[in-house]
């Protein structure tokens, strides 16, 4: 935590004045400063750590050195980036963290979130998983034979009549468990005309039995 009496009074007055001058603040910013130039010049209050960190990041951001950063990392967002930030922001959605900037990366093609934001959301240790789990290739191609495991939720156990289903969509939906496996597939029961959706780490491939297969021998 920064320590208010490193800054006080000298120094915190010097920091607020260069601040204050910077060119690009945005209206909050300003409004906060002002704040700050109130608090100490009217009343002569010492800001909290929370206000001093506030003042800091603001510097940061603004400085030469900050704004150069800040191109940088504007020209660095790629495509690949892009990617990884919407299938984060699906996971976090539906998980109910980082909602605003998740919501904001869903639904504006063009949003660039800071370099901070992007590195909190996209490369934790859940965020890594869920990546992985999309950027894999697939167990089960389309087409695929695939039986549900025992550990499967009810909800899709309920859609199959008969333990078997047939793959027909790879990807199908967002992954949103951070667990190994966690990339879903729309499955088409055997003997169904809906189909249902389930994740990797719920499905196995579905072999045929010995007796059945030796039956299907004689009858050919």
């Amino acid at each position: 935590m920064t320590d208010t009496l490193a800054i006080w009074p000298t120094t915190y007055e010097t920091k607020l004045e260069k601040v204050s001058k910077y060119e690009t603040l945005t209206d909050w910013e300003k409004g906060f400063l002002e704040s700050l130039v109130d608090q100490y010049k009217n009343r002569g209050s010492r800001p909290s750590d929370k206000q001093v960190q506030t003042l800091e990041r603001i510097e940061e951001k603004h400085s030469p050195e900050g704004i150069q950063r800040r191109g940088e990392w504007e020209t660095s967002f790629d495509d690949e980036k892009r990617t990884v930030l919407k299938v984060c922001a699906a996971y976090y959605e539906d998980a109910g963290y980082f909602l605003d900037l998740a919501r904001n990366a869903l639904s504006d093609d063009e949003f660039l979130p800071s370099e901070k934001q992007y590195r909190a959301m996209c490369e934790n240790k859940y965020a890594k998983k869920v990546l992985k789990s999309h950027f894999d290739a697939p167990k089960f191609p389309v087409g695929s034979s695939v039986a549900l495991r025992s550990t499967a939720p009810f909800h899709v156990k309920a859609k199959f009549d008969v333990n078997v289903g047939f793959v027909v969509r790879v990807d199908a939906k967002a992954v949103i468990s951070a667990a190994k496996g966690g990339k879903q597939y729309e499955i088409l029961p055997m003997g169904s005309t809906s189909t249902v959706f389930a994740e990797e780490r719920f499905m196995k491939t579905h072999k045929i039995s010995k007796k059945k297969k030796a039956s299907k021998s004689l009858k050919g």
